[in-house]
Parts: structure tokens; sequence; C-alpha cells
């Protein structure tokens, strides 16, 4: 478990179907996923599994809920390899009425500064569609510089890398 500020980040679990399917069932969060549009009950429990099994890393990903509403999940973040093993990059999303407050940024911070404390990453990336203006925004916040010549997950035209490299 992270805390930070004003948030509580636990590893993913079993017991957040909930909040994956608050996500990814929606139109609006998954335009900017690889899927581009809402994930069907079986593809966000094979999704909630994937995350679950990530963890066998030694790294991944987070449920958010905030200090004051520790029972409200808003979002999950995290780092995780990417389709290519060779990269790993920071994911994440919050529920519609959670965007725009900062907590993106804050959790998102917390999770690359867990991460490189693990110890397996000396660069992890941040990849995001063209279109997708706030999650470039929270990926040039992060201090993350652009990478146009890596692709993490192969030849898509669509998609703006950037990386950040572990301070010692």
């Amino acid at each position: 478990m992270i805390k930070t500020k004003n948030l509580i980040l636990s590893p993913v679990s079993d017991e957040d179907l909930d909040i994956y399917s608050q996500i990814l069932s929606s139109d609006e969060l998954t335009k900017f996923l690889p899927k581009g549009r809402a994930y069907t009950d079986v593809e966000i429990q094979l999704h909630l599994k994937n995350r679950i099994d990530h963890w066998n890393h030694g790294f991944g990903s987070y449920v958010i809920t905030l200090k004051s509403e520790p029972q409200t999940k808003i979002g999950y973040v995290g780092v995780e390899y990417c389709e290519n093993p060779e990269f790993s990059d920071v994911r994440y999303a919050l529920v519609q009425g959670y965007q725009g407050q900062g907590y993106v940024f804050e959790a998102a911070k917390a999770a690359l500064e867990q991460t490189f404390r693990v110890g397996k990453h000396l660069k992890i990336y941040g990849v995001a569609f063209k279109g997708n203006l706030p999650s470039l925004a929270i990926i040039r916040k992060l201090g993350m510089i652009s990478e146009s010549e890596i692709k993490p997950y192969g030849d898509v035209d669509s998609l703006e890398t950037y990386s950040i490299e572990k301070s010692i």
C-alpha cells in the first residue's frame, strides 16, 4: 500500500472488479485505450485477472481511493510491462467525477517512485494516443521526455512515447 497526501494506492485484487467495471464499461473512459470502446464483462474480468497476475513480477497496478473516503474507489494507476516486455509503462484512469483534480498526477508520481524503488527499472515509459491531451499533459508533468524512436506497442502511428529515468 502507498499513501500520498490525498490518496491510498492498494495493489489490485479480486475485490476490485467494481472499479474496473465502472471504468472499462464506459465508452467515454475507454476511447483512448487500445480497443477504443467499452469492454465486455468477460474482457473486464480477464483484464482484472491480468492486473492481479502482473504482481508476480514484483510491481503492478493499484486501485486509487481517497484518504478522506477510503471506501471510495476512484480509479487505478500502475506500471506494467508493455506488449514488448523490454518496456514498462505507466497506466492510469479515473472515474469522471474525480478527473481534473490532480489525483492522477499524485497517484502516477507515487507509482513511478515505488516501481523505481523495486529496482527492476532504469527507465519507465508513458504512452498515449496523440489525441489524448489530458494524458499527454500528465506524462509531461511527470517529467517524462519524448522518445519518438521508441515503439513499446509496435508500429502504431497514433501513439506518442515518453520516458523517465531512475534518478540515483
